[in-house]
């Protein structure tokens, strides 16, 4: 199961880094506002899929440190280098149904610190986003997963890897490859969201470590 959401990962991950999604994320959870605030407190971008801003050799040596604060519309996540900001990236949670359930939508602002001291995974607010998505989704899969049989869901793994993406040859072109990453992530999608349904665990960034927290009185 392991090499399957690995592959996954770097998959959908690279099809972030490569551009091929460029919307901003929206997703309906069936949780109130207050238990999907206290999921996303646990949300670290440093698990997001090449552990961004943990080697200061890439933000001109400077270490950054990150904080989040909760806020009357969500939780802010600000990414800090030195006295400066490099990102700030923004969960917004607004309850729906009375209050039932929830909207979580995303986006993410640059800060004032130079290109030269930030990681680079957070010089391109596009490539931020594309990353915080993912370690906002991984969160809320755990909140709202059920617990599945596990042989049922070893059966769905070994039949996706029989049916799913191969060692393909190398594509020809940009235009190819893009393609090729554009249908693969197609695929994983439609089987994470088959496996979500069995109640099979399809995270891959399990495990965030709380960052330091402060709340808006």
């Amino acid at each position: 199961m392991f090499k399957i959401v690995a592959f996954s990962t770097v998959v959908i991950g690279g099809a972030y880094f490569a551009g091929v999604f460029d919307h901003r994320y929206v997703r309906v959870v069936d949780r109130p506002p207050s238990a999907v605030a206290a999921a996303l407190l646990d949300v670290d971008i440093r698990r997001a899929p090449g552990a961004p801003t943990t080697d200061p050799s890439r933000s001109g040596g400077v270490n950054p440190t990150f904080s989040h604060d909760k806020t009357d519309t969500g939780i802010v996540y600000t990414v800090h280098s030195g006295a400066q900001t490099a990102i700030r990236m923004f969960a917004d949670i607004e309850p729906i149904d009375g209050g039932k359930r929830s909207r979580v939508t995303t986006h993410v602002q640059r800060g004032d610190a130079p290109d030269d001291f930030v990681a680079p995974a957070f010089r391109s607010t596009s490539l931020a986003n594309g990353l915080f998505d993912m370690v906002v989704e991984a969160e809320l899969d755990e909140l709202t997963r059920i617990v599945g049989n596990p042989e049922k869901c070893r059966e769905m793994i070994e039949q996706f890897q029989m049916s799913g993406p191969s060692d393909a040859k190398r594509p020809d072109n940009l235009g190819a490859a893009m393609g090729d990453t554009a249908r693969a992530v197609m695929q994983l999608s439609a089987m994470q969201q088959e496996m979500r349904r069995a109640g099979c665990d399809t995270g891959g960034a399990d495990g965030f470590t709380p960052a330091r927290h402060t709340s808006q009185q």
